[in-house]
């Protein structure tokens, strides 16, 4: 009878909505999470707009510049805030160029994590300001990113896998520019601010899978399986014709994609819950991603949607993820080794029976 009552007084300290609230404040204000998923979030997010930008600059004065005046009925009627209509200029072709190497600039800075508190916000204006000259070349991607980079502005980007992290690692403990300054403002605030931007940044996430699961369940084609090949079969979306055939032949693989994307989404605020099916719902989508970005050519939007994906997976995971690929690493180095040793000294017995 103690024993049964000893269970049931610890499961109510567990639910109690004072423990709840004050672990909630120290998850928010101890330590910053996800900050690997937040640097694989700034490499994928850079890579997507480089490759909006690179494969478009022998048109870009069609697409963004001068000769893209034939968009502007639609520009104007999306009614953007006209300061940021002027910094890709649509009269001066020198301008514009100027500033389309400007973000291609600032783009690879993101990418290599260099200033990357000063370069976040620069770039969010360049890029917000490159969407407002053509309004019709967008695919969700652009759309997303802007509302993530805004999020962004108070996380940590920078804090592994960038030249800010190894500046920090030279400069050890030698005083930096800003560290007065920062020393000066509470130590909870920095993790208060990531974290909240972690939070904003997930249920975005978990707003484009519902919203995108209930609207796939009124369409008849995605309830009868055959969603996955009016998409694979639509030609202006074939970047790869012959593998994207082979794929829409394939009636087994069709139905079973087209059910999987719609059971994988909408399930997957439930199976955020439990860290097992967390993760097979982050691998499964991330594949799904993949697979539309390969086949479809959605790169911009399939990248940005992988890269808040991976925010749902903890450091400690990665962390794991890294011990087991250097453990393996390792040993292939071993073993390669160990052969190659073996080629070039064979041993005395092989040796003695050559000679005999």
């Amino acid at each position: 009878m103690t024993l049964q009552f000893t269970r049931r007084a610890g499961w109510r300290e567990r639910l109690s909505p004072v423990r709840a609230w004050n672990g909630f404040q120290s998850w928010l204000t101890s330590a910053p999470h996800a900050t690997i998923g937040f640097s694989l979030l700034r490499i994928i997010f850079a890579v997507a707009m480089l490759l909006v930008l690179l494969p478009s600059f022998a048109d870009r004065h069609y697409l963004w510049g001068a000769g893209s005046w034939w968009v502007e009925p639609e520009a104007r009627r999306r009614g953007w805030w006209e300061p940021f209509r002027l910094i890709f200029s649509k009269n001066d072709p020198v301008l514009f160029d100027v500033a389309y190497f400007v973000l291609i600039a600032l783009a690879l800075l993101l990418l290599v994590g260099f200033k990357t508190r000063w370069v976040t916000p620069v770039l969010l204006l360049f890029w917000v300001g490159l969407s407002t000259n053509t309004t019709l070349l967008t695919n969700g991607g652009d759309t997303l990113m802007r509302i993530v980079l805004v999020f962004a502005l108070v996380a940590d980007l920078s804090r592994h896998l960038s030249v800010d992290a190894w500046l920090r690692r030279r400069r050890g403990d030698r005083a930096g520019r800003f560290d007065g300054i920062r020393r000066r403002l509470p130590e909870w605030l920095s993790p208060l601010l990531h974290n909240t931007a972690l939070i904003l940044c997930c249920y975005q996430i978990l707003l484009v899978y519902l919203v995108s699961s209930i609207l796939k369940l009124q369409g008849e084609e995605w309830i009868a399986g055959t969603a996955l090949y009016y998409a694979l079969s639509i030609t202006e979306f074939q970047v790869l014709p012959a593998l994207g055939q082979a794929v829409w032949q394939v009636t087994p693989f069709v139905m079973l994609g087209t059910w999987f994307a719609v059971v994988v989404q909408l399930t997957f605020p439930v199976a955020l819950l439990w860290k097992p099916t967390r993760y097979i719902a982050v691998a499964g989508l991330a594949l799904t991603h993949f697979g539309i970005g390969l086949l479809l050519g959605l790169w911009p939007f399939s990248l940005a949607m992988i890269a808040l994906d991976l925010l749902l997976v903890r450091d400690q995971s990665w962390l794991r993820v890294q011990a087991v690929g250097r453990a393996v690493l390792s040993r292939a180095r071993r073993t390669i080794a160990t052969a190659r040793a073996s080629v070039a000294d064979p041993p005395a017995e092989t040796t003695k029976r050559r000679a005999a």
